[in-house]
């Protein structure tokens, strides 16, 4: 039960990101978007998963996934983010 509940949760949070994504024009409301809503629902679905489960050996694989989930999309919405600024990406009219 909680672990179909955290799944559920997570799946939420990875749709309203995706609808983020798709509603937003600025390229940092979209990051805003992706950012948080991937940290927080695949957190969540993968917690959701070990909980499911039980402890079992594969679930450590689980939570080093979760762990470099948390290291790497900081860093990736960061160099996208610098990557519009230095480009002066204003987001209004300027799809390529």
């Amino acid at each position: 039960m909680i672990a179909s509940a955290l799944i559920a949760l997570g799946l939420a949070f990875v749709f309203v990101g995706t609808i983020g994504i798709l509603r937003f024009r600025d390229v940092y409301a979209r990051l805003q978007a992706s950012g948080v809503s991937d940290n927080a629902g695949l957190g969540l679905v993968l917690v959701g998963l070990v909980v499911h489960g039980g402890w079992e050996r594969h679930d450590a694989a689980l939570l080093l996934l979760l762990f470099l989930l948390w290291i790497t999309n900081p860093i990736a919405t960061h160099s996208i983010a610098r990557s519009a600024f230095v480009r002066r990406h204003t987001g209004e009219g300027d799809d390529g």
